[in-house]
């Protein structure tokens, strides 16, 4: 299967932009939709049935592993990448959150997100 949808999740708005386009930009044509808030993500999952979630760990109403845990509830099982600034992030509960194929640490390179998702979906 080839990563093509990608829903991203991100409460910092700077940060939004700057993922949507290097992802955009990309020379993989990612068709990518970035929203602000949990309840956006939740909506926008069955409408646009993305390949891949990425998403940021720490956010105000709602953590991204907490979230992801919400959309496992939902029996969805895309993969999942976390996003985060963090060293050496811990993971509680993962094995309820499964499948995670990566973390990718901030500041992370515009010129080489989208080369850093394909590696990572690749080796799942």
């Amino acid at each position: 299967m080839t990563l093509k949808k990608i829903l991203h999740i991100d409460d910092d708005t700077v940060m939004r932009m700057m993922v949507k386009k290097s992802l955009e930009r990309s020379i993989h044509q990612f068709a990518i939709i970035s929203c602000a808030t949990s309840n956006e993500f939740i909506n926008l999952l069955m409408d646009f049935k993305p390949d891949l979630l990425l998403m940021d760990v720490i956010m105000p109403q709602m953590t991204g592993p907490e979230l992801l845990f919400e959309v496992r509830k939902m029996t969805l099982q895309m993969p999942a990448i976390f996003m985060t600034g963090q060293e050496g992030l811990t993971i509680d509960a993962r094995e309820k959150l499964e499948p995670i194929i990566g973390v990718i640490q901030k500041p992370f390179s515009p010129t080489s997100l989208g080369e850093d998702l394909i590696r990572l979906w690749t080796m799942r």
